[in-house]
């Protein structure tokens, strides 16, 4: 038998969307025994210190921008448009640079795929001759992800297509796939219950302000005919204390981690979260509408314009414009009609399919 190739996925930590593309890009591969995966987060390999540093400095830019601080989006938008040869990106592109070398040799990788935009890694490739592809995360573009030797890029939509073509990318090496998700979205199974209550969905995150996502939830619960869950994540402190606050409240659901979020998702009828990439690709590929509340500085404020511009997303910064929003949705079916149909043409089907059988088409 001969041996399968062997594929490298560098990825990072920081929000959890680069590395849910990676686990669907290794999930279609072993489930179809195409290639061996190897993902690697190359931050916390190469500079584990620097990355507790840099992920917690990211993570506390969510705390920070509650008081106006924006200062996530600030170096996000200061570097957007960079040229690759920058001071800034070129410092930046270092990073990394000798760690990915010693895991290259070990590893020995016919091509390396990239979720998360390292510069050291096109480089690498390039000098190594190992084909080297980006899938993009996001639904805008930003300097971080372009760089002349990199064999193909992956995006999420043709309108990111035309913004790289324009950046003085090849057309050719631009692909318009979509975000790779998990196959338990992309199967898309709808639930056979018929219930005359609307179903809200609120995914909050590690960041989540406990005040906030208490009036949220009480603005939202005078809606009629409406159940709320809540999804704390890993966030346990916030999950007890809504448990704790709402436990008279038979139309509220207080969870915390949650393995299969795709049946949730796909039981609700819209969703309150964050616009983080693969949320939004999961949701088009559900079909189900995101309400987004004060979207953060940066890629997350870049992707909700972007959905809010094709009528499939909804941005709110005061609680009764979100809770009027969401009145709306359900109570007028038209909308919501028309609303699914618009997703179904933004969405691409079965990305990692399309994004893995293209690899190995170029490393063959």
């Amino acid at each position: 038998m001969a041996e399968l190739p062997r594929i490298l996925v560098l990825t990072a930590s920081y929000g959890a969307g680069h590395q849910l593309a990676a686990l669907a890009i290794n999930e279609y591969c072993q489930r179809n025994s195409l290639a061996n995966v190897q993902i690697i987060d190359l931050m916390k390999e190469a500079h584990p210190i620097l990355n507790k540093i840099s992920t917690s400095v990211y993570m506390g830019s969510f705390r920070a921008a509650r008081f106006g601080i924006h200062y996530y989006g600030w170096s996000y938008y200061l570097t957007q448009r960079n040229k690759t040869y920058s001071p800034v990106l070129a410092g930046l592109n270092r990073l990394g640079t000798k760690q990915l070398l010693e895991i290259i040799q070990k590893e020995k990788p016919d091509g390396i795929i990239n979720t998360f935009p390292y510069g050291a890694s096109p480089f690498l490739s390039k000098h190594l001759g190992i084909p080297s592809f980006t899938v993009m995360t996001d639904y805008a573009i930003h300097a971080r992800w372009l760089h002349p030797t990199i064999n193909k890029y992956y995006v999420a939509s043709e309108d990111l297509k035309c913004d790289m073509v324009a950046k003085g990318i090849r057309e050719e090496l631009v692909e318009v796939t979509g975000i790779p998700i998990r196959d338990a979205f992309e199967r898309n199974i709808q639930p056979d219950e018929k219930s005359t209550h609307k179903k809200i969905l609120i995914i909050v995150g590690s960041y989540s302000q406990y005040d906030t996502t208490v009036k949220m939830i009480k603005s939202l619960e005078v809606l009629r005919d409406c159940q709320i869950t809540v999804v704390c994540g890993r966030n346990t402190k916030l999950q007890q204390r809504l448990i704790q606050q709402f436990q008279v409240y038979s139309s509220v659901t207080i969870l915390g981690f949650v393995d299969q979020m795709n049946e949730l998702m796909a039981t609700a009828t819209c969703i309150i979260s964050k616009a983080g990439g693969l949320t939004l690709a999961e949701s088009l590929a559900l079909k189900k509408p995101v309400f987004i509340y004060r979207p953060f500085a940066g890629q997350e404020k870049d992707n909700a314009t972007y959905f809010s511009e094709k009528g499939i997303a909804f941005i709110s910064y005061r609680m009764n414009d979100l809770v009027n929003q969401i009145r709306h949705y359900v109570d007028n079916d038209t909308c919501g009609s028309l609303v699914k149909s618009k997703m179904d043409v933004l969405h691409h089907r079965q990305a990692a399919e399309h994004i893995v059988t293209d690899v190995l088409r170029t490393i063959s």
